[in-house]
């Protein structure tokens, strides 16, 4: 091999010259860098020692005025600057010692924004609050070791700086060691640092802890009255927030406690008032509707969030209802028109007067009408109510109400939860990013499939208060539905491995357990009535369509014949049910089939998509979502047939009819 250097190679003097040169250089920048720091800390010093100048500069000033509480903050800061200065503990000493001869008046202690400390910021006529630093004059005591004084004078110097932790572990030590030396005064700085302790755990929001010195400091001076109201204030409201969700009639007494002594405490007042909504509701679940419209009508004294006006009238018209029904008096609650002379006339129907245990409500009918009128063949039977309006006769057009439903936004693409009254124009968003609504019967609470990421599974939200909760966490889990009492929901899901559609139930709170309870899809509550209609087949996986079963999988009977029947709607009444047909005329179509006779009637006949059917509040109407007019809208026809007409297009699209979800409420 050739020994003559590479074309391109750096000759040998060059690199000679180039490495001492970068090494020197590197030198250069690590001093400069040094230096900088150097000058940097320098500086640092410099502010900081003119910072303790000034500082000291104020407390002597201070101290000289008789300011002497700010003197001993102003000495405090100078010791976080500069820890140890002698200047700071000579100060902090003269102020104690001048305090000691008794020549300095009790001070305020640390102030807090919560009753705790306010009250005992001011002193009362129970006695003086001693100052937060500063010590009351010594009682004349027997001699003492040297090794107690040195307790003794360690303890108050802790105390002087307002380390109050430190202070009474110092305090409570000496006390063990000498019970009576400086009783008195030792007695004193242990209560004004167990107040401080409590006013510094109020202000970090740490009531029980602030609650467990409050208590301590009572042991020591227990006639204490503005403490005891502060102790009192402070665990009312603390035992409030456990009682949430728990027993809301007992959170609302004690909110109202606390209200009643400070309506400025914390937030009491937001807390009270969502309180009574919830307790009102609970009460609503139960039928208590007067007692829940007193609750109602007291949050709204606070606050009037949206819907919630409406929510307490709707309480007051059912509550009349109930007090006329105990004095044997009818109400009309419902219309149905009688045919005279060729003329439609409105005639009140009364609500029944046998029995204080019927359910007032706007779907209210004869006492002919029980749970038990199911049969246990093959198909459903029920007791026909004779004065039961035939919707051929109630007058054209819808009455109103509200339709809820999912639809996908055309430029996010999200599908977000819509709320829309007949004849409105622009829908109101309750929630984004969720699919398939289901409204509890008293309008208070919504639940739905949530198609969050993060969140998929069942949640429920209060609109009133935006209160949401987490029912089930599987991505599966559709078509929600609620009972009539509203305290249950049945779903439909393929959570399991074999991906078969099978319907749950679960109780209607957090993350609680779902009872499996067959095979089936799209549940559909009878709200009058412990039973739910959906598609499925009984257990030899015959009698496929429609059918019905109760809560707890039992009672399980078929409506309709045909397997492709799909996602029913009961009527209020419970008496008929609508739904959906691919197989049956070829196309999808919406149907009605009376629970009694069995008898099935066509409803649309577009040409077009129409399904997922839902029954108007008052049975005279069946809503369904088509695309007859080219893009998707909501439509509604008559419940017993003829002409159907537009309610309104959709702020949205629509993916999967299949997976489309309506529901028409008040």
């Amino acid at each position: 091999m050739s020994n003559q250097p590479r074309e391109g190679m750096f000759p040998a003097w060059l690199l000679w010259v180039i490495g001492p040169v970068t090494v020197i250089a590197a030198a250069l920048i690590i001093f400069a860098v040094v230096l900088g720091i150097r000058a940097g800390q320098r500086q640092i010093d410099t502010q900081r020692r003119q910072e303790v100048g000034i500082a000291i500069q104020k407390a002597t000033d201070l101290q000289a005025e008789g300011q002497l509480q700010d003197a001993v903050a102003e000495y405090r800061r100078v010791l976080m600057l500069d820890p140890g200065n002698e200047e700071a503990l000579a100060g902090i000493n003269a102020i104690v010692d001048l305090a000691t001869s008794g020549g300095v008046a009790p001070a305020q202690p640390i102030s807090a924004t919560l009753p705790v400390a306010a009250v005992i910021t001011t002193p009362v006529a129970d006695g003086p609050t001693p100052a937060a630093g500063i010590l009351i004059a010594p009682t004349a005591t027997p001699a003492a070791s040297a090794e107690t004084q040195t307790m003794y004078e360690q303890a108050r110097a802790i105390y002087g700086t307002g380390q109050w932790q430190q202070a009474v572990d110092a305090l409570l030590q000496l006390q063990q060691q000498a019970p009576d030396f400086q009783k008195s005064q030792v007695g004193e700085m242990l209560y004004n640092a167990y107040v401080n302790l409590a006013a510094a755990a109020d202000q970090a929001d740490n009531l029980e802890v602030a609650i467990q010195f409050v208590d301590k400091a009572l042991a020591l001076r227990p006639n204490s009255s503005a403490l005891q109201a502060a102790r009192a204030i402070a665990a009312n409201y603390v035992e409030a927030r456990h009682q949430e969700d728990t027993d809301w009639g007992k959170a609302v007494e004690l909110y109202e406690a606390v209200y009643a002594q400070d309506p400025n405490y914390r937030d009491v007042s937001t807390r009270l008032n969502a309180a009574r909504f919830a307790y009102g509701d609970k009460l609503a679940l139960q039928k208590e509707w007067c007692l829940a419209e007193q609750q109602y009508t007291l949050a709204l004294e606070i606050s009037v969030p949206a819907g919630s006006i409406a929510r307490r009238d709707d309480l007051q018209g059912r509550c009349k209802q109930l007090e006329a029904l105990r004095g044997g008096t009818p109400v009309a609650i419902a219309t149905h028109a009688t045919v005279v002379a060729g003329t439609p006339t409105i005639t009140p129907t009364p609500l029944p007067t046998s029995s204080l245990a019927t359910t007032v409500d706007d779907s209210t009918t004869d006492d002919s009408s029980t749970d038990e009128s199911i049969s246990t063949g093959d198909v459903v039977s029920e007791t026909v109510i004779e004065d039961t309006p035939t919707p051929e006769a109630v007058a054209a057009g819808p009455l109103g109400g509200r339709l809820l439903y999912a639809a996908i936004d055309p430029n996010s693409g999200t599908s977000n939860v819509l709320l829309q009254g007949v004849g409105d124009a622009q829908p109101q968003v309750l929630f984004t990013g969720a699919a398939q609504p289901a409204m509890r019967p008293d309008g208070q609470r919504l639940v739905f499939r949530n198609l969050d990421n993060e969140s998929k599974g069942l949640t429920a939200l209060d609109p009133a208060t935006g209160l949401k909760l987490r029912f089930t966490t599987y991505t599966e889990d559709s078509f929600p539905s609620w009972n009539g009492l509203g305290n249950y929901v049945a779903f439909a899901s393929n959570r399991e491995g074999d991906r078969r559609w099978r319907l749950y139930v679960v109780w209607a709170d957090v993350n609680n357990e779902a009872t499996t309870i067959g095979y089936g899809q799209y549940p559909n509550w009878d709200p009058s009535g412990d039973r739910f209609a959906y598609q499925g087949c009984d257990g030899s996986g015959n009698g496929c369509g429609i059918r019905a079963m109760n809560s707890g999988g039992g009672d399980n009977v078929g409506i309709t014949n045909v397997g492709a029947d799909m996602q029913p709607s009961f009527a209020p009444s419970g008496q008929f049910l609508a739904f959906t047909s691919e197989a049956r005329d070829g196309n999808p179509e919406v149907y009605r089939v009376d629970i009694g006779s069995g008898q099935v009637t066509r409803l649309t006949d577009s040409g077009a998509i129409d399904a997922s059917p839902a029954v108007s509040p008052d049975g005279a109407w069946v809503a369904f979502l088509s695309n007859r007019s080219g893009g998707w809208a909501i439509w509604a026809v008559p419940a017993g047939g003829g002409d159907a007409q537009q309610l309104f297009a959709l702020q949205g699209g629509v993916n999967i009819w299949q997976e489309f979800k309506l529901q028409w409420i008040n």
